[in-house]
């Protein structure tokens, strides 16, 4: 539901494929010689030269994660697999986008219309007749 109507319904692959936003690819990077630190340049610009408009989203030691919008899954199985050794990839995966960040993306087209929303009175906590509850005052 967003904003009070019913957006979607199906299976949890269903959902995914429908209003997912792409796939999460992460490549572990081999380090050239042993006790090095891994070059990871060149798979970094292998993926944005292959995959234009994705979006790294991790970068750590050895490790590459990139959030690809638009591509098929063979092809990315494709061109990685095709560059691997040339890349020093050690490891790699492909990922469809988690459920939850489909209903992630479903919540933020939610409007903001929280301050729109006028309550009733009994609703905002006030009484029947506008008169509160009478205050005793204690004396010492």
């Amino acid at each position: 539901m967003v904003n009070g109507s019913f957006k979607c319904l199906g299976t949890i692959q269903q959902l995914k494929y429908k209003f997912g936003d792409g796939y999460v690819v992460t490549m572990k990077i081999r380090a050239s010689k042993a006790g090095c630190a891994p070059d990871l340049n060149p798979a970094e610009a292998f993926m944005e030269s292959t995959f234009p408009g994705c979006v790294q989203r991790e970068k750590h030691y050895n490790t590459l994660q990139y959030k690809i919008a638009s591509s098929s899954l063979a092809r990315i199985f494709q061109m990685v697999l095709a560059n691997k050794d040339q890349l020093n990839i050690e490891d790699y995966s492909v990922s469809q986008t988690t459920l939850d960040q489909v209903f992630v993306n479903f919540a933020k087209q939610q409007s903001r219309e929280d301050e729109a929303i006028v309550l009733h009175p009994k609703a905002a906590g006030a009484q029947q007749g506008g008169q509160g509850t009478p205050v005793k005052r204690l004396r010492k």
